[in-house]
């Protein structure tokens, strides 16, 4: 009882006027298991600012941005993305009002060194396959 009643005081928190929340799922691509607790290297725009945000322990990380936004990803000094193997420009803009709709699971192209890189997309989820940097890979970044 003193749950349900402790539930009922506690205010469910909105996302800031004009934005929404989506979800951000880091994927190992080696093993396909969640990167928890792991810095995502996120921009948003318009503007391009910074978006600072770590996984939870389930490698899920929850944003709220503007539902007009475009979502940019990149890499870290822990990780690089799968879709980034290929070379070349990469797809790494995603529209907001599309990961709210459908769900976005990042395209990766071949060759790569990701053996795990397929998901299901569902409605208000990006997910991003990475991999850790090989030795000496990203000393030239």
């Amino acid at each position: 009882m003193f749950c349900i009643a402790f539930l009922c005081i506690v205010p469910i928190a909105a996302p800031p006027q004009g934005s929404v929340y989506i979800h951000i799922r880091l994927l190992n691509g080696l093993n396909g298991r969640p990167w928890k607790l792991t810095a995502v290297g996120l921009e948003v725009s318009p503007g391009y600012r910074n978006l600072t945000v770590q996984t939870d322990p389930n490698g899920l990380a929850t944003i709220a941005v503007p539902r007009d936004a475009t979502i940019y990803t990149h890499n870290t000094n822990r990780y690089v993305a799968c879709a980034d193997e290929v070379g070349g420009l990469i797809h790494n803009d995603f529209k907001v009002s599309q990961i709210l709709g459908t769900g976005i699971v990042q395209p990766v192209g071949r060759p790569n060194r990701c053996s795990t890189t397929s998901a299901i997309p569902v409605p208000g989820d990006l997910v991003i396959f990475v991999r850790p940097w090989r030795f000496l890979e990203n000393s030239f970044l």
